[in-house]
């Protein structure tokens, strides 16, 4: 009897596994996630008096290179680190990465990889050429490490490596969108001072963009909160308007004053299963403030600083994001909305649970754990709006000034024209369900919806608008965009049965992503010809549907409007 071992993986059990830890990732940032977290890992393992991060990323030529102070790596222990799983961090539940695929993630998503280690068992440099493109190799040739020994050093390590992805997201980010990214997706925006402590970590970021400009900054390692970037006078904290009621009797209309145009904020913690969870939240007046805080760190604007207009993820917006061990994990959450809807985009809340777990890649947090920090958002959420909402809206006391007034009208103006002959309305719609309902009505008073008859709009608050054509009957929905609709949907507001006619503004690229990813089909009504659908209602540019149900009929009110 022999014994044989057979947990040998041949070069493509190799590939087989690392295909699948490229694959589990999916975020434009997550290199520079993994890169920031070793080099926090080593640092917080070494416990320097002030832990230094350098950072540097040349676009153009897609090189990134970090180095820190920390406890460096063991030459001895190089080679099995760099494998696919290779962790020392399994039994020290203080680190953030335990799982050991973040190192394999950065070296087989380069074309060279590079790491230069000084640790107390000596020093060394390894490395690695062509990793990434070895991956979709189909022969048994193996991939090698070069390694050479070093003179000694300052302990920490440096790792440059050159992104093999030649259009890699991170190469076109602007200086404040990479600074953005860094502190609040990776653990380098470490979370601590938000709860009173200190990550005692200071970065320094050298950034070369696109264009070949480069820019040089010395920042602390903290979390960039949506009001960084705003005056003392603009924001007031739940605690603090409470004193100033307790102080005397207030009116509303004092109330109203006291919070206008001002971001309110709150922050505190929940004993949640024998564990503490720290959270920070913030309610914002209106939705535009969100890209007036993003302006004021420069997120929105061009290099030269002028601003655009742009949906980008690199800004502040609304929602829920987490936290673990001081790091933002990149990870956000839906809220869906409850009462006081209306109010959810206004509402950020970033929650901090040391317990988190999430699968590799960054991509998910386990169910139950969901749960419960929606519910936490949820009460916190409930505090704003009980406290102040009403007062922050406006809708109370003495009406908008003149000032106000012009400021929206103006801004009404500068929205793109219709310039539609079969419609008096001057502009198009900005995101607004009313608009689109008042187009259907002037097209409906017009008569060009070939004999359709409304019953009643809203009735018992559950659908737009219920009508007759002949003896059939229609229950109308209007939405400015077919994702409103999808949100009804998720939060079982509205059902899909149910619905007989969407009317929207136009159907739009993100409409069609969201079709394929909910499993449902999208099918444009043509004009004729052998493509041509029956449909029931008089104008019908496409159909939505899904398995078992009569498919909704779609309305698009530019192509009425405007007809190509």
């Amino acid at each position: 009897m022999k014994k044989v071992a057979f947990l040998q993986p041949d070069p493509e059990q190799i590939r087989h596994q690392i295909r699948g830890i490229l694959d589990s990732y999916s975020h434009d940032w997550d290199l520079l996630a993994e890169l920031a977290q070793n080099a926090v890992d080593a640092i917080a393992r070494e416990r320097p008096v002030k832990g230094h991060v350098s950072l540097t990323v040349d676009a153009p030529n897609r090189e990134i290179s970090i180095s820190d102070n920390g406890t460096g790596i063991d030459p001895a222990a190089l080679g099995r680190l760099l494998g696919p799983f290779g962790s020392d961090k399994m039994r020290d539940p203080a680190q953030i990465g335990q799982k050991g695929v973040g190192l394999t993630f950065v070296i087989f998503s380069s074309s060279r990889f590079e790491i230069v280690t000084h640790h107390e068992g000596g020093s060394s440099k390894a490395v690695v050429t062509g990793a990434r493109s070895w991956v979709d190799l189909e022969d048994d040739q193996e991939l090698l490490v070069e390694v050479e020994d070093l003179q000694p050093s300052a302990k920490g390590i440096t790792i440059r490596m050159k992104v093999a992805d030649e259009s890699h997201p991170l190469c076109t980010l602007s200086h404040a969108e990479l600074e953005y990214l860094i502190r609040t997706r990776t653990a380098l925006g470490n979370t601590a001072h938000i709860w009173g402590g200190s990550a005692n970590c200071d970065l320094a970021l050298t950034h070369t963009n696109l264009s070949g400009e480069l820019r040089s900054v010395e920042i602390e390692c903290e979390y960039m909160l949506p009001t960084s970037g705003l005056a003392p006078h603009d924001s007031i904290s739940i605690p603090d308007f409470q004193t100033w009621l307790s102080e005397k009797d207030r009116e509303d209309v004092e109330k109203r004053r006291k919070l206008k145009d001002k971001v309110v904020v709150t922050s505190g913690k929940v004993i949640q299963a024998g564990r503490t969870l720290n959270y920070w939240a913030c309610f914002v007046p209106n939705r535009s403030i969100w890209q007036q805080l993003s302006a004021r760190v420069g997120l929105g604007q061009s290099e030269d600083g002028k601003e655009e207009e742009t949906d980008s993820e690199y800004r502040f917006y609304g929602g829920l994001v987490t936290s673990t061990k001081g790091m933002p994990t990149g990870i956000s959450l839906e809220l869906k909305p409850r009462g006081s809807a209306g109010y959810i985009p206004n509402f950020f809340i970033i929650i901090e649970d040391p317990s988190l777990s999430f699968d590799i890649g960054r991509k998910a947090i386990q169910g139950r754990q969901q749960g419960m920090l929606r519910e936490i958002a949820y009460t916190q959420f409930r505090e704003f709006i009980a406290l102040a909402s009403k007062y922050i809206g406006g809708s109370i006391g003495d009406a908008p000034s003149p000032y106000d007034r012009e400021e929206i009208i103006e801004e009404i103006k500068s929205l793109p024209d219709l310039s539609s002959s079969v419609s008096k309305f001057v502009k198009r719609p900005n995101q607004q369900e009313a608009t689109i309902a008042a187009m259907f009505y002037e097209q409906l008073g017009k008569g060009n919806l070939n004999n359709f008859e409304p019953y009643i709009s809203g009735y018992r608050g559950k659908y737009d608008l219920y009508g007759r054509l002949e003896k059939k009957s229609f229950s109308v929905e209007f939405k400015f965009s077919l994702m409103g609709l999808f949100k009804d949907f998720s939060d079982e507001r509205k059902l899909f049965s149910e619905i007989d006619v969407v009317v929207l503004w136009d159907i739009v690229e993100q409409d069609w992503k969201e079709v394929v990813r909910r499993g449902l089909e999208l099918q444009k009504v043509q004009a004729g010809g052998l493509g041509q659908v029956e449909t029931r209602f008089p104008v019908v540019h496409y159909r939505l549907y899904i398995d078992g149900s009569k498919p909704i009929e779609i309305l698009c009110m530019r192509r009425m409007l405007l007809p190509e």
